[in-house]
Parts: C-alpha cells; structure tokens; sequence
C-alpha cells in the first residue's frame, strides 16, 4: 500500500443548479456562462439528456475550459458521475485537462487526482484505465510520500518545476501543491530537494493563511519566504496562531488590516463572501471597528444592507454600527439596499424594516439628491417598499 501523508478533508460545496432539460437550444448562446451554468452544471449532476444534446448543438464544448480549466469531463470526475465520465471519454474528452473550484482547492488537478481526492475510487480507477496519468503534482496533491520521493529520486528538477494554471496570475510548483492540502512532510521534503519558496511568497502565504497553517507558515518562513509577501489578505486573519507566526516576522494582524482597501469585515459582508455569520461575529469579537471603511467609504452595514444579508444587519446594528453612514456618494445603507439588485426582494425589504426600526434616515439625500424614499417611490411595487420603511422598533 502506498505511504500517504494526511487525509483529505471532506469538501461541502453549495447546491448544483437545477435541471435544464427544459431549456431550448437557442438558449445556447456560447457564452462561458452557458458552458459553465449549462453544460458543466449537467455534467456535474450526471444529466446525460441535457449534455448529450448541449454537445449535439456545440461539439466543440466537450473540450471547452471555463474557470480555472473547468471542463465538462472534469466536473463530472469531481462529482463522481460515472456514467457521465464513461460517456464524456468515449466521446474523446481529454482525462488529463486540469481544473479546480479554487476555493476548496486552490489549485489545478486533473479529473483522477479530483475523484480521487474526493473519494469517488470506481471514478479514479475508470479514469486510470482509460489512460489518465498519475503526475508527481497529483501525488503531492493527494499525499503519496513514496512515489513522490522515488519521482524526486528520479528527476530532482521536479522539485522547482512551474505547472501552468489557467489563472495567470498563480504560478504553482510542487509546494502549492503540498501546502494546498496540508501535507507539511511533504512540505519539509521538497524544500529539501530545491524548493524555493521566495519566488512564489504572496500565494503559498495566502494559502497558509486560508488553511489555517501556521506551522507550515512558519516552516516557509524559515526558508526564506519574505514576511512582507505574507501581508494579511481582506479575509483578515483570526488564528492566534497564525498571529503569533506573523506577528513573530514583523507583519501587522490587526483586526482592520485593509489589502486593497478592503477591511477584513467590510470584505467579509460583501454579497460575494456568502454571508457567513460567524466570521463576521469573530472578527467583531477580534476588535474590529465596527464602522470600518473600504476604499469607496462604504462600510460593512453598506455592503450587508445590500447584499441582503438581514442576519448580519442585526449583528452590526447591535454592534453599534451607523446606521446613516454615508459613503462617497453619500449614500446609506438603507439606500444601497433599496438601489440593490438581489434578487430575493423579501430579504431585502426584511433589512430594510431592520434598518428603519434602527432609526434610519429614509429622507437623508446622497450627493445626486436621492433619498431612500425617493428610490423606494419609484421602485416597481413601490407600496411594499415604503411600506418597509415605516418599521419601527
């Protein structure tokens, strides 16, 4: 039995989008949001209708990449659809293209080191016979000490080799592929063998930082990683750990560190972070100003309020947040919920009840002269929308 280094950890990603039998063929337009939303969404289900008739339409997309490398071939691995994966290779699919989600992953695989990693071993072993290779990077990636070790043995260059991502701003080696999944032997190994961390500081740090890993921060440090490529990201940075090993380096942690301009609980409550409560209530709980600003003055009530995050508006507002903080236009949270475009309108007329409860303002104007009742007034089923504002506590 192969020698492996640590376990991979389960990888909980969010709902698939529903079938789209349904949808015409005209509705494909060839644009990398019907590859992605369509044909890799149905290959990732196991929806052989769906993709059979998508690839009549557009042959071509059997070997289409969406984001990070993405194929359909690759999404089918990654969700263990094995009859979906048997069609895709019979169909000529590439087994070897590389993709990820980057977020669970962070970097490229392809389709066997993915089934693999996820579990999915009849997909890994059709996939194996049916010619995919096992690459020294997927061995890192999955933590097979001994073939990585006897790969090394055999070509030392490995050891410092660049692997081409689809996102060119990453230029990955072996050590994102170690420092990725957290396998630290494997870590300690390839900086023996060669490894330079200095080159690549700013993402191997951030991937220490978003895996919680400050022994193998520590240990990239001590290698000659530049503390200054391990600034804190917009996440920001909760681990007493992680601070301790930052903080150790010279590198400032505090609780409003802005990257970009971008305060970690401004970031955190934006629509695209998902709004997670947790993080926001630790940040809080680490010191974080409450009424912290991002480059364009919005603070984090501005980007809840709009992403619709009502659970988060009752947290900052107990927090103590303004509730008529104005950004640079001079607009306030109750207007950049009225202005948002979520489409859920039951969330945000639930924060916006909140806010007015909290005493906001609904005739305070923005710079352009807009108040949020004048917006309100003006809004397609504007009775709801005003009638939101009339909350009070």
């Amino acid at each position: 039995m192969a020698e492996t280094v640590g376990t991979p950890n389960a990888i909980v990603l969010g709902r698939v989008p529903p079938t789209v039998a349904a949808v015409p063929p005209t509705a494909l337009t060839g644009k990398a949001s019907d590859f992605l939303k369509i044909a890799v969404a149905a290959a990732g289900r196991g929806d052989l209708a769906t993709v059979r008739r998508v690839l009549a339409e557009h042959p071509d997309w059997l070997h289409r990449a969406g984001s990070h490398g993405r194929t359909m071939l690759w999404e089918a691995a990654y969700r263990g659809r094995l009859d979906m994966v048997a069609e895709l290779i019979e169909r000529g699919a590439d087994v070897d293209a590389r993709g990820c989600h980057f977020t669970p992953l962070l970097v490229e695989v392809p389709p066997y080191c993915a089934a693999r990693w996820k579990r999915h071993e009849p997909v890994a072993e059709l996939l194996l016979s049916r010619g995919a290779r096992r690459d020294f990077h997927s061995a890192v990636f999955l933590g097979v000490a001994g073939e990585v070790r006897a790969q090394l043995a055999a070509t030392p260059d490995l050891a410092t080799a660049e692997v081409p991502q689809h996102d060119a701003n990453i230029r990955a080696t072996a050590l994102h592929y170690a420092v990725s999944p957290g396998h630290l032997p494997l870590v300690r190994l390839l900086l023996a063998h060669g490894a330079d961390p200095r080159p690549y500081g700013v993402w191997l740090a951030r991937f220490c930082i978003w895996r919680n890993r400050p022994d193998i921060l520590a240990e990239l440090l001590a290698a000659g990683l530049r503390p200054a490529d391990a600034s804190v990201p917009r996440s920001g940075v909760l681990s007493t750990e992680l601070r301790t090993v930052l903080e150790a380096h010279g590198v400032e942690t505090g609780p409003d560190q802005a990257e970009g301009g971008w305060p970690p609980l401004v970031y955190q409550c934006r629509g695209d972070r998902g709004g997670n409560l947790a993080r926001v209530k630790a940040l809080l709980a680490a010191g974080a100003d409450v009424d912290a600003r991002n480059h364009k003055g919005q603070s984090a009530l501005h980007c809840a309020a709009k992403a619709g995050f009502a659970p988060i508006v009752a947290l900052l507002l107990d927090a103590g947040a303004a509730v008529d903080a104005r950004d640079a236009q001079g607009e306030t949270p109750l207007a950049a919920a009225l202005r948002s475009s979520v489409k859920n309108k039951e969330r945000l007329r639930d924060v916006i009840r909140l806010l007015a409860a909290a005493g906001a303002n609904a005739d305070l104007a923005d710079d352009r002269g807009h108040t949020p009742r004048r917006i309100a007034a003006r809004k397609r089923d504007a009775r709801n929308w005003l009638a939101a504002l009339e909350a009070n506590g």
